[in-house]
C-alpha cells in the first residue's frame, strides 16, 4: 500500500507572497475566522433571546481557549465529508453545555462567506497601504523629474518631447484612481450573511434580519440585504475585477521600465547588485530587468482569476456547490499575489536608476521629433495649418531619404523665408517644447493627496 506524505506544490508556499498576507489566508487563520463567526452568531442569538446567555458564554470560551485545532477538524472531516460540520462538531466538543446551540438556525455558507469577508476585512488595510506606498514612490519621481526632458514615443517611434516626470505623473494618476476604486467598493465587498439555507432566516424567527445586522456589527463588516444560501457573487467579481485592474496597471508600468532599459534606449535601469547578483547562467555580463519581468508574469496570472469567479457567480436556484472549490484558489491567490507585485514594483521604483543624460542625448540626437513644433510655429506665422503640415511632412520624408536632419531639409525647402536662422535654432531646442508637463506633474501629486484623504479620511470627496 502506497504511503502518501504531504508535499508542497504551490509556489505560494515556497516562493511568492509575504508571510503576513499568506497568514490571513492560511488554514489555521481561516479556522479562526470561522470560529469567530460562530461565536458572533451565538452572541447575537443570545442577545435576542434565541439561545441561553450561558450557551453563548460557553461557545465564546471554547473559541477563545485555543483548544480547537485544525488537526481535529480534519480528523472529523474524514468521517463527515463536510468541512463546516467538522468545525461545528469540533467546537461543540469544547463548548460544554453550549455545544447544543452551536450553529443554531444557520447554514454552512453563513459561516464560510462571512469568514471570507473577515479575511478580506483584514486584507483591505494591507492592500490600501500597498497602493499608498506605490503612490509615494511615483510622487518622488514625478517631483524630481518634472523638468527632465526625454523623448516621447508613440507606436514605438520617436514622438514629441515629454518629461520623465510627466510619464510618471500619468502612471501616478492611474494609481490614484485605483486607491479610490478600492475604497469605493469596500462596503460592497466586506459582506456576510446569516440568513440560513435559502435566505429567508426562517429558523432565526422574527428577529432574523436584526440578528444578521448584529452579527455583522460585532464582526465590523456589512450585511447582505437579499441573499440566497450564499453572499451574492457579483461582489467577488467586482473585487477581483478591481484587483485585475491594478495588476494590469502594474504590467503596463513594468513593461515601460523593461522597454526603457533596452540597451538601444538605456534611459532607466532596475537596480542590479553587481557585487552578488547573477543575470544569466550562460552570459555573466547580463543585467536583466527581472523584477519588472516577474511583475508582468504574475500580473497576467492575477487577471486570469476574474473569469473563474464570473463562472462561479452562476449557480442553480438558491445555490449549488460549483463555486466552492475554485474560490478556495482565486480569492486567496489574488490577494497574496497582488500584494506581492505591488510591493515588488514599488521596490523597483525606489531603486530605479534614471539616466537623465541618456534621455537628453537621445532627445537631442533626433530633431525630427520637433515636427509638431514647426507645424504650430508656421501656422501661427500665417501659413495654413494643412499647408504647414504638408511642408514639414515633405521636408521630413526627403530628409529621411537623404540621411540629413529635419532642420537641414527644411532650410533647403525654404523655411528661412518664414523663420530666421536664429529663431529656428531656438524653436528647434526640444527643451523649449515641453508644454504644461510641469503643471501636469503638480496636478497629479495634488490629486494623490486628495485621493488619500478620501481613502483614509472619510467618504466626503469629489471622487
Amino acid at each position: 500500500m502506497t504511503k502518501y506524505t504531504y508535499v508542497i506544490i504551490s509556489p505560494l508556499d515556497y516562493r511568492y507572497g509575504r508571510t503576513e498576507v499568506k497568514e490571513i489566508f492560511s488554514e489555521e487563520r481561516r479556522l479562526r475566522y470561522m470560529l469567530e463567526v460562530e461565536a458572533a452568531i451565538a452572541q447575537a442569538e443570545a442577545e435576542f433571546n434565541l439561545i441561553p446567555r450561558e450557551a453563548f458564554k460557553s461557545i465564546r470560551d471554547a473559541v477563545d481557549s485555543g483548544r480547537i485545532k485544525p488537526e481535529r477538524v480534519r480528523e472529523i472531516e474524514k468521517e463527515t465529508k463536510h468541512d463546516v460540520m467538522a468545525l461545528v462538531k469540533a467546537l461543540s466538543e469544547q463548548a460544554g453545555s453550549g455545544g447544543a446551540y452551536v450553529h443554531f438556525g444557520i447554514t454552512s455558507n453563513d459561516v464560510l462567506d462571512t469568514a471570507t469577508a473577515l479575511q478580506l476585512r483584514d486584507f483591505y488595510p494591507v492592500l490600501m497601504k500597498d497602493i499608498q506606498d506605490l503612490q509615494e514612490a511615483f510622487i518622488r519621481h514625478v517631483s524630481e523629474h518634472k523638468n527632465t526632458p526625454m523623448l516621447g514615443r508613440t507606436h514605438g517611434q520617436h514622438a514629441s518631447p515629454i518629461t520623465f516626470g510627466l510619464k510618471m505623473a500619468v502612471y501616478l494618476s492611474e494609481v490614484n484612481r485605483h486607491l479610490v476604486r478600492v475604497k469605493q467598493c469596500r462596503r460592497r465587498i466586506l459582506v456576510g450573511k446569516v440568513m440560513g439555507p435559502v435566505g429567508t432566516g426562517a429558523s432565526l424567527g422574527d428577529a432574523a434580519l436584526e440578528i444578521q445586522d448584529r452579527v455583522m456589527e460585532i464582526l465590523s463588516i456589512f450585511p447582505e440585504r437579499a441573499s440566497s444560501q450564499i453572499v451574492n457573487r457579483d461582489r467577488y467579481v467586482e473585487f477581483l475585477s478591481v484587483i485585475a485592474g491594478i495588476a494590469t496597471s502594474l504590467e503596463k508600468f513594468s513593461t515601460e521600465i523593461r522597454n526603457l532599459q533596452r540597451p538601444e534606449i538605456g534611459e532607466v535601469q532596475e537596480f542590479f547588485d553587481q557585487q552578488n547578483q547573477v543575470g544569466s547562467s550562460a552570459m555573466p555580463s547580463k543585467m536583466n530587468p527581472i523584477s519588472s519581468e516577474n511583475v508582468t508574469s504574475i500580473a497576467r496570472f492575477i487577471r486570469s482569476f476574474v473569469t473563474p469567479e464570473q463562472e462561479a457567480a452562476v449557480t442553480w436556484h438558491e445555490r449549488d456547490l460549483t463555486n466552492s472549490a475554485l474560490e478556495r484558489f482565486v480569492i486567496p491567490y489574488a490577494c497574496v499575489l497582488i500584494d506581492y507585485v505591488l510591493v515588488r514594483f514599488r521596490e523597483v521604483l525606489d531603486k530605479l536608476i534614471v539616466h537623465k543624460d541618456v534621455m537628453l542625448s537621445n532627445l537631442l540626437r533626433d530633431d525630427y521629433v520637433l515636427s509638431e513644433r514647426i507645424v504650430t510655429e508656421l501656422t501661427e506665422r500665417g501659413m495654413g495649418r494643412q499647408e504647414s503640415h504638408e511642408f514639414v511632412r515633405k521636408s521630413a520624408m526627403e530628409g529621411y531619404a537623404r540621411g540629413i536632419t529635419l532642420r537641414e531639409s527644411m532650410i533647403q525647402h525654404g523655411i528661412l523665408k518664414k523663420i530666421s536662422k536664429e529663431e529656428l535654432d531656438l524653436i528647434m531646442d526640444p527643451r523649449r517644447f515641453l508644454g504644461q508637463s510641469s503643471r501636469v506633474c503638480d496636478m497629479a501629486v495634488e490629486e494623490s493627496r486628495r485621493a488619500r484623504i478620501y481613502a483614509f479620511g472619510g467618504e466626503s470627496s469629489e471622487f
